[in-house]
């Protein structure tokens, strides 16, 4: 198994890259999203990878992230998802609303991305809606990770690597909002509901909120919720 790659850019396709590690070149496959983060050719990148073994092909997945790569994972895990549709739903649904659809039994928005049809959409709502909460748990633990567990990319004109660990990407995108829906959900699991029910319910709330709710008003406006559920 290849777990990570660590060279220098040699070309830069439409949906992989060429990578060059002490002389030799290994294509690696990346959703759109990574093509727009990469640093220009001839510079350094690390990414961590998944190897796809079929009867007539090896082909190596590469990853910012490791929940990137846990969620390729989980999404090729449901029959009929391949690596393409795989890699098509990452790179056109940001992992949170992905997260979100799924709990909330949104096909709709998971049916957007290319390749996915209305029968995939409600198999992946109906096969994972039990396992999102996992992730979300798996993406909170994410930010105790050490520097040999990140991905490095090497900024466009700049000179020296830059370490982009999960948590710091996951900022960028929510910010605050996440550290308050896992910790959300982790308050309900104490109170003794379930994963799954804490997870669709703060997903609910946070899908008609505005982006300053805090953790406590979320827990408090989840509990009114469960209350009514029995």
């Amino acid at each position: 198994m290849i777990g990570k790659i660590t060279g220098v850019i040699d070309h830069v396709s439409t949906d992989h890259i060429l990578v060059d590690v002490s002389g030799v070149g290994y294509v690696i496959f990346v959703t759109g999203t990574t093509l727009n983060k990469l640093p220009l050719v001839g510079q350094k990148i690390s990414l961590f990878t998944e190897l796809v073994v079929r009867e007539d092909l090896l082909q190596l997945i590469g990853f910012v992230t490791l929940i990137e790569r846990e969620w390729y994972k989980l999404l090729t895990s449901v029959q009929g998802v391949g690596s393409k549709a795989a890699l098509a739903l990452l790179g056109h649904i940001p992992i949170k609303t992905l997260s979100r659809a799924i709990l909330l039994e949104d096909s709709e928005t998971i049916k957007a991305a290319q390749g996915i049809g209305p029968k995939i959409a409600k198999r992946l709502v109906l096969e994972l809606k039990g396992k999102v909460p996992s992730m979300l748990t798996l993406a909170g633990q994410s930010t105790t990770m050490s520097t040999n567990e990140q991905a490095i990319l090497e900024p466009q004109g700049v000179g020296n690597a830059s370490v982009l660990s999960d948590d710091q990407i996951d900022q960028s995108e929510t910010g605050e909002l996440e550290n308050a829906e896992l910790d959300a959900i982790s308050g309900l699991a104490n109170l003794g509901y379930s994963q799954i029910d804490a997870a669709k319910v703060v997903a609910e709330i946070l899908n008609q909120s505005n982006s300053s709710i805090k953790v406590e008003e979320l827990i408090r406006l989840a509990l009114k919720i469960l209350a009514t559920k029995g």
